[in-house]
C-alpha cells in the first residue's frame, strides 16, 4: 500500500503540483484569508480551552450556542443561523443534506471544492454553467424540473470575481428555482457592518441559504449557514457533518461572538482601507480591476509560478502560487490577497517585481 500511495505522489512531483506545508516565517502576509489582521488581535481570545464532549445533539450544546445563533441570524437578515464547525463542513451538510434524488443542482464552474464535495456526496442531479454567464445558467434552468438550486460564490476565492447575484436572483425568480450563495470571501468585507453582498444588495429574502466563514475576515474558526428555521431543523435531521461531529468548545464561541462584535465597529474602516489598497493596485497597473481583495497573476506552468512565489519570498512577501488541480492547468497563477494592514509601499514593490496583469 506504501508503494500505491508513493506511486500517486510520485505522479504529483512529476507534473509539478505537489502540496506540502509551508510555515511563515517574518515575511509579509499577501495570501492569507486574514483580510483585517484579527486573528492577530490576542484581546479578545480565550486564555483557556474546555472540550465539548459530544455534538450539538447530544452533550455539546451550550445555551450560549443558541444565544449566539440568535444574535448571528439577526445580523445577517435571516430567520434563524446553524454554527458548523468550518466553511468546508457547512458546504458540506448543506448541500449533501439538500441533495436529494428530486433535487438538482446548477452550479457555477467556480464554486469552491466544499460545494463540489457536497454536490458528490449528494443524490441529486448536477448541471455546471459556465462562470458568471447568466445565458448558460438560463439554458440550464429551462430543462430542469423541480426543486432546483443554484450554487454560487458571490466573491470568488481564486478568481476575486463578483458573481452577479442580483441578476442570477432574478433567473432565479423567473424560473422558481432557489439562490445558494457561498459568503466566505464577502464576510466582513461587503455590507454596512460586514454583514456579506446578499445584504449588501438587499436580497436576503431571494436567498435560500448562505454560508458565512469566521475564519476570514473574522479571524475566529467555524461558519454558519443562514436560512429559514424550516432549513435549520432540516439541517439538524439531516446534515451528516453537524450530526456526527463533536461540537467546537465554547471558547471558540466566545471569541466568534467577541470578533462579530469588534466587526460591527471595524467593518468600514478596515472595508475603506482594503479599496484603497485595491485601487493603489490598478493604478500600479493601469488598469481597472475592481475592488478586489483577491487579484490572481497568470504564469502559466506550475515551475514557472512557483519559481515567482519564490522569488517574492526572497524579496520578503509571502505569496502563494495556485496550481491543478486548484486551477486549469495552463492558468496557474499568484494569488495575491490584500489585507488592511498592508502599505502601498508593498503593493508597489510587487507590481515592480512581477511587472504583469492579473487574471482577467
Amino acid at each position: 500500500m506504501t508503494d500505491f500511495l508513493e506511486a500517486k505522489l510520485q505522479q504529483r512531483r512529476s507534473a509539478g503540483t505537489f502540496r506540502s506545508l509551508q510555515a511563515q516565517q517574518g515575511l509579509i502576509d499577501l495570501t492569507s484569508n486574514d483580510y483585517f489582521g484579527l486573528a492577530r488581535d490576542t484581546e479578545s481570545s480565550p486564555s483557556s480551552s474546555t472540550g465539548s464532549t459530544g455534538s450539538r445533539l447530544l452533550t455539546g450544546n451550550h445555551p450560549f450556542y443558541e444565544r449566539l445563533e440568535e444574535r448571528l441570524a439577526k445580523f445577517h437578515r435571516a430567520e434563524s443561523c446553524l454554527i458548523f464547525n468550518s466553511g468546508y463542513d457547512a458546504n458540506l451538510g448543506l448541500i449533501s443534506a439538500l441533495g436529494t434524488e428530486e433535487v438538482t443542482f446548477l452550479y457555477d464552474l467556480e464554486i469552491h471544492a466544499s460545494m463540489i464535495d457536497g454536490l458528490r456526496l449528494s443524490r441529486a442531479k448536477k448541471m455546471p454553467f459556465r462562470h458568471n454567464d447568466l445565458e448558460s445558467l438560463e439554458r440550464r434552468l429551462k430543462s430542469v424540473s423541480l426543486p432546483a438550486f443554484v450554487l454560487v460564490e458571490s466573491i470568488y476565492s481564486i478568481s476575486g470575481t463578483f458573481a452577479p447575484l442580483l441578476e442570477i436572483a432574478s433567473v432565479c425568480a423567473s424560473y422558481g428555482a432557489e439562490m445558494i450563495v457561498d459568503e466566505a470571501h464577502a464576510t466582513g468585507v461587503r455590507g454596512d457592518k460586514g454583514e456579506g453582498r446578499v445584504c449588501e444588495l438587499n436580497l436576503s429574502t431571494q436567498t435560500f441559504a448562505r454560508v458565512h466563514t469566521f475564519s476570514k475576515a473574522l479571524g475566529a474558526h467555524g461558519a454558519c449557514v443562514v436560512g429559514s428555521q424550516a432549513l435549520k431543523n432540516y439541517l439538524l435531521n439531516f446534515s451528516r457533518p453537524l450530526i456526527y461531529s463533536t461540537a467546537m468548545p465554547l471558547p471558540s464561541f466566545y471569541l466568534i461572538a467577541a470578533r462579530y462584535e469588534k466587526m460591527e465597529k471595524e467593518a468600514k474602516m478596515h472595508q475603506g482601507r482594503l479599496r484603497q489598497l485595491a485601487e493603489h493596485l490598478t493604478q500600479c497597473l493601469g488598469q481597472n480591476r475592481g475592488e478586489g481583495p483577491i487579484f490572481p497573476f497568470i504564469f502559466p506552468g506550475a515551475a514557472n509560478v512557483r519559481a515567482k512565489s519564490q522569488h517574492l519570498r526572497e524579496a520578503g512577501f509571502d505569496v502563494r502560487a495556485i496550481v491543478a488541480p486548484t486551477a486549469p492547468r495552463g492558468k496557474e497563477a499568484l494569488r495575491l490577497v490584500l489585507h488592511s494592514f498592508n502599505r502601498e509601499e508593498e503593493i508597489t514593490q510587487i507590481m515592480e517585481i512581477l511587472q504583469c496583469a492579473p487574471l482577467s
